[in-house]
């Protein structure tokens, strides 16, 4: 990477780390207010923290090592993001009638603008060949070990959204209609986050 690029490079990350903190401060705070400590459990608050943490440690001085820990952080990011507007927002429509919630300016950031952020990032500054050929498949550790922590959680613990043992819809047996209905939910979810795992690693092959 050229003295030029780098230097936006670090001015770009910083833009990032500045609206994820100030984005991730708002919406954990008005989550507590309305969900108590269960706003942890939300993959959204999880996977921006998860992001937040990697560009304050490892953004402003990348190698291969950190770009590999990047890949199983970018991917959940993004994953925020489709959730959002595939899930949340007809969700946010049948809860409210509308999508205003969604638009608070801090929702939009840890919904909206972190992981587009993140994605303009992999594509401007990442280098080709920061991957290996199974790393797409490695990344999906980190949403399998939340899916059985969310199920587990939800079947022992209390209600977290619109009195739902779970955070998001598609966990829960009794709005999907039966586990066989939210496992195949999950495995849509899951060829989705394999599909987007591997375009991005033949991306920067």
């Amino acid at each position: 990477m050229s003295e030029k690029k780098s230097r936006i490079s670090l001015v770009y990350k910083t833009l990032i780390v500045i609206l994820s903190l100030g984005g991730l401060y708002e919406h954990v705070r008005a989550g507590i207010a309305q969900y108590d400590l269960n706003i942890f459990w939300f993959f959204t608050v999880e996977s921006n923290l998860a992001i937040l943490f990697y560009y304050i440690v490892f953004g402003f001085r990348e190698n291969k090592k950190s770009l590999r820990v990047k890949g199983f952080l970018l991917l959940p990011i993004l994953l925020t993001g489709i959730l959002n507007w595939f899930i949340l927002v007809p969700l946010a429509l049948k809860t409210y009638g509308s999508i205003l919630p969604l638009l608070v300016p801090s929702n939009l950031i840890v919904h909206g603008i972190i992981p587009i952020l993140c994605l303009i990032d992999y594509f401007l500054f990442d280098p080709k060949g920061s991957y290996k050929s199974y790393d797409f498949v490695r990344w999906c550790i980190i949403p399998v070990l939340y899916i059985c922590v969310i199920l587990v959680r939800g079947h022992f613990g209390q209600p977290v959204f619109a009195g739902s043992n779970y955070p998001y819809p598609f966990f829960d047996p009794a709005i999907m209609g039966g586990w066989l209905h939210v496992a195949g939910a999950l495995l849509g979810f899951s060829v989705i986050y394999l599909g987007i795992g591997y375009l991005l690693y033949r991306i920067k092959k």
